[in-house]
């Protein structure tokens, strides 16, 4: 009996323990391409239109923004930063200030293109079950922190069997400048419910179908 009792006890121990820590996997991809995105996933936000700098483009995922702004092309009059090869608008986060991605299905993978790594850029992944990572400065650049402006790469997160809400970006110094946000999202409820509607129709007229060529 007491052998039972304890099996039970350290049954209740484990199911209440907390989940298996968080991961996020990261990845470096095509140098000085800043509108080259990963085959799966789809362009969320580019920053060109400067007086709607939170527009998104998947239904579903919103950008809101805390002090962040969209910086100037390279070449155009105020210019303040660079990414190469990256001729258009960009979003810009200065210190104390950042920007946030909200997603309200989820979102399996992430990515932006980025240039100038420095020490003080972060960012933070949140989600369900207690889904919480974040990640600094040279921890998603794979230990490059310098502030070279010939450095411009795309960078990837993939989230695994988790699902982020929220993407959070921020910066300690001056600044975080990053572009062209693409996400492989998971489809809203509404969207799912529109295509098992959409199955059972086919559905329907196939057996119609079927039906009229028994009676021919």
């Amino acid at each position: 009996m007491t052998t039972f009792r304890a099996l039970l006890a350290a049954a209740a121990v484990a199911a209440a323990a907390s989940p298996a820590a968080a991961a996020v996997t990261v990845t470096l991809s095509n140098q000085g391409q800043p509108f080259t995105i990963p085959a799966g996933q789809e362009l969320i936000a580019t920053f060109d239109d400067a007086n709607n700098p939170t527009e998104t483009f998947v239904d579903g995922v919103t950008l809101s923004l805390n002090g962040a702004t969209v910086g100037v092309c390279e070449g155009c009059s105020g210019y303040s930063g660079t990414l190469p090869n990256d001729n258009t608008h960009y979003l810009t986060i200065p210190g104390n200030a950042s920007a946030k991605l909200t997603s309200l299905a989820g979102l399996k993978t992430f990515s932006f293109y980025m240039g100038s790594a420095d020490t003080y850029n972060s960012i933070r992944f949140k989600g369900a079950n207690g889904f919480d990572v974040t990640l600094n400065g040279g921890q998603f650049t794979q230990g490059y922190v310098g502030q070279s402006w010939s450095w411009g790469k795309r960078v990837n997160f993939d989230f695994g069997a988790d699902r982020v809400t929220e993407v959070i970006l921020s910066s300690s110094g001056n600044s975080f400048e990053v572009d062209s946000f693409a996400v492989t999202a998971v489809p809203e409820p509404a969207t799912w419910a529109m295509m098992i509607m959409g199955f059972g129709v086919a559905g329907a007229l196939l057996r119609r179908r079927q039906v009229a060529l028994a009676r021919a």
